[in-house]
């Protein structure tokens, strides 16, 4: 096949914000392209072992780490108590550095496609005189007036058509701008020092509007296009992608012969992040499996205590298990409500219990109780009564299992990935030199 362009794709973050990246390099790359995936050296076995070409661009967790003199566990509360964190103090000081090297990276590519997190990007492309595309993973990143983000510092955000509601989304929406305003100072300052004109943009308010593409790469299910949206941008779906180790995905032997021996079970999982920050989450999740008499698989992570279960029978606790092949043989399906799990947890057609720790998993687990496909609890209230409780409103009514099942086949027809590398594609032929 011939090369059709070389594309790089520029991301950063836990997971759910590369596996998109990853199915979309792979169906750039089954469209003629040759891909690279730009984002720290942690992934670079994973990537290179889904077939895709790997450069190294921002931060290592260990070089985060020791920045900020935190463990991972510190860094990821520090993560989730705040965003002014996460921008002001780990992003936004490290985006001049992080362009710089997308600039060196992208000599000869035909287009550059970075995530709403990966703020170098579009610089780069501009340096580059490249067409540039922005990725948005999450309906939160998008912040509608009329379909807003639920957010625990304003959860009076409700969605709205007109009258006070509306009026109240756009003062929230006008406040927040105000008050992360100065974070557009060192993206100037960035801008400056690569000889390009200085934005107005706002790095999350305006995300995306300065590309020449903006793609949505999650299900309308959650939020289609909205009327204030961008006319650049578009919600093209879910793109899945489900490998621990990057090569093709297979439960672990154990894990398979539990799933064999009994009836379903109900399924705790923290995603890629959260999992850092547990607190006493597995072991209430261990006794509502156990309150419910249900058995249980509990996700633990690579650092997690694996014997949290003893040698009870009816629990299997693994470090890890990819979510398409377990989820669809779960009970439920209980979650931090990161986007991907999210995802994942939809097209398995089980219904979902979702405790957010952080960022967008607030407004995720909004959305999948809007979808009539969950229930969520929050963090503080994780206790094993309340969670029984819940699975048990959860399992005990017909229509949320019902209407997981209807939403999961409209879920798995979505190509997100496939429909993302059409749109890349046309873009970089139609601005090829004549």
């Amino acid at each position: 096949m011939r090369n059709a362009g070389r594309i790089v794709l520029a991301t950063g973050g836990s997971l759910g914000d590369l596996h998109p990246f990853i199915a979309l390099g792979r169906a750039l790359q089954a469209r003629g392209h040759e891909v690279g995936i730009a984002t720290a050296a942690d992934y670079q076995p994973k990537i290179e072992t889904a077939g895709l070409a790997f450069h190294r661009v921002g931060p290592s967790v260990a070089d985060l780490m020791q920045d900020t003199g935190m463990d991972l566990p510190a860094l990821t509360a520090a993560i989730a108590r705040s965003d002014r964190f996460l921008f002001g103090e780990l992003l936004l000081p490290r985006a001049g550095e992080a362009a710089r090297e997308l600039i060196e990276v992208t000599e000869g590519a035909a287009a550059i496609v970075g995530s709403t997190l990966a703020i170098g990007a579009q610089m780069a492309a501009e340096v580059r005189r490249l067409p540039s595309v922005a990725v948005s993973l999450q309906p939160t990143m998008v912040f509608s007036r009329f379909d807003p983000p639920r957010l625990p510092i304003a959860p009076w955000l409700q969605p709205a058509s007109g009258g006070p509601q509306l009026w109240l989304n756009d003062l929230t929406r006008w406040a927040g701008r105000f008050s992360t305003s100065r974070w557009t100072r060192p993206v100037n300052a960035i801008r400056a020092s690569l000889r390009l004109a200085p934005t107005r943009d706002h790095i999350i308010f305006d995300a995306g509007r300065s590309a020449d593409l903006s793609l949505g790469l999650y299900s309308p299910l959650l939020s289609p296009r909205q009327a204030d949206a961008a006319p650049n941008f578009d919600v093209v779906g879910y793109a899945p992608y489900d490998s621990e180790t990057g090569a093709g995905a297979a439960l672990p032997e154990a894990l398979e012969a539990f799933l064999g021996a009994g009836p379903p079970p109900l399924v705790f999982t923290l995603g890629s992040a959260a999992v850092n920050i547990p607190g006493d989450f597995y072991v209430e999740s261990l006794k509502a499996a156990r309150l419910l008499k249900r058995r249980a698989v509990l996700l633990v992570g690579p650092d997690g205590d694996q014997h949290v279960a003893g040698d009870d029978p009816d629990v299997c606790v693994a470090p890890y298990a990819p979510y398409s092949l377990l989820f669809p043989r779960a009970a439920a399906v209980v979650h931090q409500g990161g986007i991907g799990t999210v995802h994942q947890a939809l097209a398995s057609g089980r219904p979902q219990l979702v405790a957010p720790h952080l960022g967008d998993q607030f407004d995720n687990a909004a959305r999948v109780v809007r979808l009539g496909c969950g229930l969520t609890l929050a963090r503080h209230r994780y206790r094993a009564d309340t969670v029984a409780d819940r699975i048990g409103a959860i399992m005990g009514d017909a229509r949320m299992p019902t209407r997981a099942e209807v939403v999961a086949v409209s879920v798995r027809c979505e190509d997100g990935a496939g429909q993302a590398a059409d749109r890349i594609g046309a873009l970089v032929r139609l601005k090829q030199p004549a």
